[in-house]
């Protein structure tokens, strides 16, 4: 069985020192390819560096809604000079496109580290991007679901959501209706560890509704650690036990989701065999 984790920090400085155990752990398990989700200008150049090193490795770039406060017209066009330069350095190699995606951009109105109205114009501004650059957007939403969706429906109305499909609801913890018209729109729902834990009801409805085709499972290691492995660092080795949960809700065997997810991450970040 192969799995792909659409989402990873590993560029972190938590993995600094054993990232190579942690690559080796993964690949074990049989996940072949996670995909490194940017949060700031910094940490994308380093997630791209370490894809252009690792085959099994794929990047988004862009400006997690904590850092929005700090987004400039400089960093705007650096992060679009960032995916062609890291793209060309990739054919270069004789490889495919390692920039996959824009992200992780959207809303979080939980912590609030960035006020509200900036959080909307740079999240706006990277839904451009990713319409100028025809990539996929990796996004995070807490605490805003109707502000993010109100902000969705805008761009779809202005074409900004012409990818097909657009994009992902990262770690998506929201209820049966709103998911409903996030799938509307034409996007996937990613989730997590915390699918694994007793009182997640309310994923494991949403999740039993979700068309097969329109789901994929992600780590966002190092957070959101599963069980049986609650209480430790996460990482990319225990995705296999978000696969599983997965499977025991849609009564399928574990080969057969897996194989399904996978096919959806690869669909989803144009990602061939």
């Amino acid at each position: 069985m192969k799995w792909f984790d659409t989402h990873s920090h590993l560029q972190a400085t938590d993995f600094d020192q054993d990232r190579a155990e942690v690559m080796a752990r993964a690949e074990e398990a049989g996940v072949s390819m996670i995909l490194l989700p940017g949060s700031d200008l910094a940490d994308s150049r380093k997630a791209c560096d370490l894809a252009l090193e690792d085959r099994r490795l794929v990047v988004a770039v862009g400006v997690h809604p904590h850092e929005a406060k700090h987004y400039t017209s400089a960093m705007h066009e650096d992060l679009r000079q960032l995916v062609m330069s890291t793209n060309l350095r990739a054919a270069e190699l004789g490889r495919p496109p390692i920039v996959v995606a824009i992200g992780e951009i959207g809303l979080d109105y939980h912590y609030e580290h960035s006020p509200r109205e900036i959080q909307k114009d740079v999240y706006y501004r990277q839904l451009a991007l990713a319409h100028e650059l025809g990539l996929p957007v990796i996004i995070h939403e807490r605490e805003s679901a109707l502000d993010n969706y109100t902000m969705l429906s805008q761009a779809q109305q202005e074409g900004l959501l012409a990818q097909n499909p657009p994009g992902v609801l990262h770690c998506y913890s929201g209820s049966l209706e709103s998911s409903r018209l996030l799938l509307k729109l034409g996007f996937y729902l990613g989730f997590d560890g915390p699918i694994t834990y007793k009182n997640a009801k309310r994923s494991h409805e949403v999740i039993r509704a979700c068309p097969h085709d329109r789901l994929v499972i992600e780590t966002d290691a190092p957070y959101l650690t599963p069980e049986p492995f609650r209480g430790k660092r996460n990482e990319p080795a225990y995705l296999p036990h978000i696969g599983a949960k997965i499977a025991e809700l849609w009564d399928l065997p574990l080969a057969e989701t897996a194989q399904i997810l996978t096919e959806n991450s690869r669909r989803l970040f144009r990602i061939e065999k």
